[in-house]
C-alpha cells in the first residue's frame, strides 16, 4: 500500500486574482470615505506601523486557519509567504484605488499616502483572505 504525501500547499495566479478580487471590493469603499483620508493626515505613524503589524499578525492567523480547515496547514515559509504575497497585493490594490481617486499624495506627500494605503488595506487584506479562502474550503 503506497502512503501519498500531503499537497505541498503553492500560490498560483488564481490565488493571485482571488486576492485582488476581495482587496477591490473591500478596499474601494473604504478608500473612498473622507474618514480615511483625515486618518492618513492626522494618525501618529507609530499607530499606522502597529495597524499594520496587527493586521499581519491576523491574517497569518486566518490564512492558518483557512487551511487548517481543509486539513492542509500553512505553517512556517509558505504561511509567511503567503501573508506577506496577500498584504503586498493588498496594499497594491488599495495605492491604486487611491491613486484612482486623486487622494494618494505619493510626491507631494508620500508619508502620508503610505498611511493611508495602510489604513485601506486593513479591512481589505481580511476581504481577500475570506474570498480566496471560498475556493479552499
Amino acid at each position: 500500500m503506497s502512503e501519498t504525501l500531503p499537497q505541498k500547499p503553492r500560490f498560483s495566479r488564481r490565488d493571485a486574482a482571488e486576492i485582488a478580487l476581495g482587496a477591490s471590493a473591500m478596499a474601494f469603499p473604504v478608500a473612498t470615505a473622507e474618514e480615511i483620508w483625515n486618518l492618513g493626515m492626522s494618525l501618529s505613524s507609530p499607530r499606522v506601523l502597529l495597524l499594520a503589524l496587527a493586521s499581519n499578525l491576523v491574517l497569518a492567523l486566518l490564512i492558518y486557519s483557512l487551511h487548517e480547515a481543509r486539513h492542509s496547514p500553512e505553517r512556517g515559509l509558505p504561511l509567511l509567504y503567503r501573508v506577506l504575497a496577500t498584504y503586498g497585493l493588498t496594499l497594491l490594490i488599495s495605492a491604486l484605488i487611491l491613486a484612482s481617486i486623486d487622494k494618494l499624495e505619493l510626491f507631494a506627500s508620500p508619508w502620508v499616502a503610505l498611511k493611508r494605503t495602510i489604513l485601506v488595506a486593513f479591512p481589505a487584506s481580511f476581504a481577500a483572505t475570506v474570498v480566496d479562502g471560498f475556493s479552499k474550503s
